[in-house]
């Protein structure tokens, strides 16, 4: 016999999201949305890690993550006519 399925989803009121995380947490949060950011701006990899203060792989684990969750299509702020492909170095 299987397990009921139990719907998981509820609806966290944002207020009550930080009070739960704690101060690195939120900081973690931030700085992702940060990279994600500027990865919108159409910045290189290295770029936004010297301007993020982190690694490259940091950058591109966020980008990957950012892309596989749709994450870039609703923290766009501003419409690229053009992006720029994610490769190392890639300069404007």
């Amino acid at each position: 016999m299987s397990k009921p399925s139990i719907d998981r989803s509820i609806n966290v009121p944002d207020d009550l999201i930080k009070k739960l995380l704690t101060d690195s947490e939120w900081r973690m949060i931030k700085q992702r949305l940060h990279i994600i950011n500027l990865l919108d701006d159409g910045l290189s990899i290295r770029q936004i890690a010297d301007q993020a203060g982190v690694g490259t792989d940091t950058v591109v684990r966020v980008s990957k993550m950012a892309t596989s969750r749709s994450l870039r299509k609703k923290t766009n702020l501003k419409k690229l006519k053009n992006p720029t492909p994610w490769i190392f170095g890639k300069t404007e």
